[in-house]
C-alpha cells in the first residue's frame, strides 16, 4: 500500500464553513434531499449541496488584471461581462498579425493554489514550495511539495494534486508548471523530509502538524498521510483509555512504550535505533488490545499494522514512524527465513544499501522506532519452524514478555466489566472514538520540561532493580528504564490518571518477567555451547570416530572430526568445519571465545585454541573439545 502523509487542512481567512467546506463567501444552497431512511436504490433522486466551487454567486466584482500575468482567484469574478469560477488563470495575448491589436486570453489552469513559502532542508538541498489549493469541495489544503516532482512532464506532481481534489485543465498542463517556476515567495520553511526530531531538537515533524520550532514543515512527494489521524480530546482520551490501564501493569507498559519512542534521541541520546517488545501468549487473551492502546497515542486503531510484510516494506514503514511507535501484530505472519534479519535492521535503524538508477549508492533509509509487537510464540520458536536459530543479539532487541497468564489473560482488571472479552471490546471502541493526541501533547509538554532528564533517565539505570547480570541484559534493563521514565513523565505532564510510580512499577515488572523467562546466561557463549552439545548428541556416531582405530571400520561421511578417550571421559577433536557447523551462525573466533571460557578446550599448543595429532598417515590440527555437563545447567 502506498505511503500517504497527511494534507493539513486550514481555514485561516476563510469566514463560514459548512458541513467541512469552506465558503469562500459564497451562499450555500439547502439541501433539496434526505439521506435519512433512503434506500441506496430506491429509485428517489437525492440531490446534494452545490459545492461553491461550482456554484456562482449572483453579483462578482471585475478585479484589475495587470497583462501578462498569472493570477489565482479565490473566489468567482467577474471578466468581460461574464462570471469566471474561482481557480489560476493565465492572462495574457493571442500573438496577432501585422498592426493588429493583440487580443486578450484568459486560461483557465487549475483549482484555486499559491505558492506561500520555499522549503529546503537543512543541508541545502530537498528544494519544495508550500502549496495551499483548494478541493472541488471548496476545502483548502497545503502540502510542502518538492520540486524534483517537476522533472519530466511533472506528472507526479499533477497525480498528487488530482489525487487531492485539485483540478487542471488538461489542456494547460504546461502552464502550471510555468506557473510554479516563476514562484519566489518571500517566506522559507526548513523542510523535514521524516517524522520525528529536526537535525537541533527544537520541533518535532508531523505529516499535519510542526510541534515546536515553526520553521520547520514536513514535506514529501505524497500530499495525503492518515497513519496520524487525530479525533477527540485529551480529557476524553484520559477519562476513557487512561484511567482503564490503571490496575492493567501491562497495558501502562504498551502506552509508556508508545510514549518512549520520542526519548530515544533526546533521553537514551541514540542517533538511531531502538528496541522493541514482544507480547507473547495464547490467542483471544488481550493482546492485539495493548497493541491498539498503545496505537491510541499517535493514530486511529489503523495505526496497528501486521508482521505479514517484506522486509524492505517494513524498512519504509519503520522510516514513516521515526520517532514514534512501530505496533506490528501477530509475529507467525512474518516469514520466519527473513524475521531475524527484520528484527535486526528495524532494532539497528538502517535499511539495506542499495544502487541508484544511474548506479551509484543511494542512500540508505534511517530511523528511530520502539516496536511493539505480539505473537503466540517466541522470535526463537518463529525462526525454529525454519530451522534458523535465533541469536542472543536478536532476543536482546525484541524482548519476549509473557503476557497472557495474568488474572484475566493480559489483564489484572477489568474495571467493572464481566468478562475478559467486554473489558477487551470496550478498549477497543474507546481507541476507535479517541485517538493520535497524547503522543503530540506528550512532545509538547516535553519541549517546555526545563528539568535534566538525560540525568533522570541515567539515575534510573543505576537502579539496582535495573541492573543486568551480563551485557545483554544491561541493554535491555536501559530499554525498560526508558520506557518508566516515558510513563512517570506522562504522569507529570497530567496525561493520564494514573498513580505516581505506576509507569516505573510495570517497567520492572516486565523487566524481571523478561529475565526470568529468559533464564540465567542465554546469552550467546551459552548459546553457541547448547548448539556444540546438541551437535555431538546428534552425529556423534555418524560423523566421528577413534582417533585411533583407523583401519577397517565405518565409512563416516561428511566426517566432523574424531574422538578419543582419556581419564578425564571423552574428548571431540573437531575439523574447523564441523565446529561452524555445529554453531551455524557464528564466526570460529566467537565459537572457540565461547568455548574457552566455558573450559571446553582441554589441550591445545602454546599461543593456539587447536593441536596437531597423527591420525593414520595425516597430521591435522584439530581443536580438542570435551563438554562439561555442569555447563550446560
Amino acid at each position: 500500500m502506498k505511503d500517504r502523509h497527511l494534507v493539513h487542512k486550514v481555514t485561516e481567512g476563510m469566514e463560514g464553513t459548512v458541513n467541512g467546506n469552506a465558503n469562500l463567501g459564497v451562499p450555500q444552497p439547502p439541501i433539496r434531499g434526505d439521506r435519512e431512511g433512503t434506500a441506496p436504490f430506491s429509485g428517489q433522486q437525492i440531490i446534494e449541496p452545490v459545492s461553491p466551487m461550482v456554484q456562482p454567486p449572483t453579483n462578482v466584482l471585475e478585479p484589475e488584471i495587470d497583462r501578462p500575468c498569472f493570477k489565482t482567484h479565490d473566489d468567482w469574478f467577474a471578466l468581460k461581462g461574464s462570471r469566471k469560477k474561482p481557480g489560476l488563470y493565465w492572462h495574457g495575448y493571442k500573438p496577432t498579425k501585422g498592426d493588429a491589436a493583440p487580443e486578450e486570453v484568459d486560461i483557465w489552469i487549475s483549482s484555486p493554489i499559491h505558492a506561500e513559502a520555499e522549503t529546503s532542508d537543512e543541508l541545502g538541498s530537498g528544494h519544495g514550495l508550500m502549496l495551499r489549493f483548494c478541493d472541488s469541495r471548496g476545502t483548502w489544503k497545503r502540502w510542502a511539495a518538492p520540486l524534483v516532482m517537476l522533472k519530466g512532464s511533472g506528472e507526479e506532481l499533477r497525480g498528487e494534486l488530482l489525487d487531492n481534489g485539485v483540478r487542471i485543465n488538461p489542456r494547460a498542463q504546461r502552464l502550471l508548471i510555468e506557473w510554479m517556476m516563476e514562484q519566489y515567495p518571500k517566506h522559507r520553511i526548513v523542510a523535514a523530509t521524516r517524522t520525528g526530531w529536526t537535525r537541533d531538537n527544537t520541533a518535532f515533524v508531523l505529516p499535519g502538524k510542526t510541534i515546536g520550532n515553526h520553521k520547520y514543515c514536513f514535506q514529501s512527494e505524497h500530499a495525503a498521510h492518515d497513519a496520524y489521524t487525530r479525533q477527540g480530546s485529551l480529557s476524553e482520551w484520559r477519562e476513557s483509555i487512561s484511567a482503564y490501564c490503571s490496575g492493567n501493569p501491562l497495558l501502562i507498559l504498551a502506552v509508556s512504550c508508545s510514549l518512549a519512542a520520542p526519548l530515544l534521541r533526546t533521553v537514551a541520546q541514540r542517533e538511531s535505533g531502538g528496541a522493541g517488545l514482544h507480547l507473547l501468549g495464547d490467542s483471544s487473551k488481550g493482546k492485539t488490545t495493548a497493541l491498539q492502546v498503545a496505537a491510541s497515542v499517535w493514530g486511529s486503531p489503523g495505526y496497528v499494522l501486521t508482521w505479514r510484510a517484506t522486509g524492505n516494506g517494513l524498512e519504509a514503514t519503520a522510516a514513516a514512524r521515526n520517532d514514534t511507535l512501530l505496533p506490528l501484530d501477530e509475529i507467525s505472519e512474518s516469514n520466519p527465513k527473513e524475521i531475524g534479519a527484520v528484527v535486526y535492521a528495524l532494532a539497528n535503524g538502517h535499511g539495506k544499501q542499495r544502487a541508484s538508477r544511474t548506479g551509484g549508492a543511494r542512500e540508505s533509509q534511517r530511523w528511530r522506532v520502539l516496536l511493539l509487537s505480539s505473537g503466540e510464540r517466541s522470535l526463537a520458536a518463529h525462526m525454529g519452524e525454519a530451522n534458523q536459530k535465533a541469536k542472543a543479539g536478536q532476543q536482546a532487541r525484541l524482548l519476549d514478555i509473557p503476557a497472557t497468564s495474568r488474572r484475566f489473560g493480559l489483564f489484572d482488571h477489568l474495571h467493572g466489566h464481566g468478562t475478559p472479552r467486554a473489558f477487551a471490546d470496550y478498549l477497543k471502541r474507546a481507541t476507535g472514538r479517541c485517538y493520535g493526541l497524547i503522543g503530540p501533547a506528550f512532545v509538547e509538554a516535553f519541549l517546555e520540561d526545563n528539568r535534566d532528564l538525560k540525568e533522570r533517565y541515567a539515575e534510573v539505570l543505576e537502579a539496582p532493580e535495573f541492573a543486568g547480570r551480563d551485557g545483554l541484559e544491561s541493554r535491555a534493563a536501559g530499554t525498560f528504564a526508558l520506557l518508566g521514565v516515558a510513563g512517570e513523565l506522562a504522569i507529570d505532564y497530567g496525561l493520564t490518571l494514573w498513580s505516581q510510580g505506576d509507569a516505573f512499577k510495570a517497567a520492572l515488572e516486565a523487566f524481571t518477567s523478561w529475565r526470568d523467562n529468559r533464564g540465567f546466561g542465554q546469552n550467546e557463549d551459552s548459546q553457541i555451547l547448547v548448539a556444540v552439545r546438541d551437535f555431538i548428541a546428534r552425529h556423534g556416531s555418524a560423523r566421528f570416530s577413534s582417533c585411533v582405530e583407523t583401519d577397517g571400520g565405518t565409512v563416516i561421511r561428511d566426517r566432523a572430526g574424531y574422538w578419543r578417550d582419556d581419564l578425564g571421559g571423552r574428548v571431540y577433536l573437531f575439523f574447523s568445519h564441523g565446529l561452524r557447523e555445529a554453531a551455524s551462525g557464528f564466526d570460529l573466533k566467537r565459537i572457540l571465545q565461547a568455548l574457552d571460557n566455558a573450559g571446553w578446550i582441554v589441550e591445545r599448543e602454546k599461543g593456539k585454541n587447536s593441536k596437531k595429532i597423527r591420525i593414520g598417515n595425516d597430521t591435522p590440527r584439530l581443536y580438542w573439545i570435551r563438554p562439561i555437563e555442569e555447563a550446560a545447567e
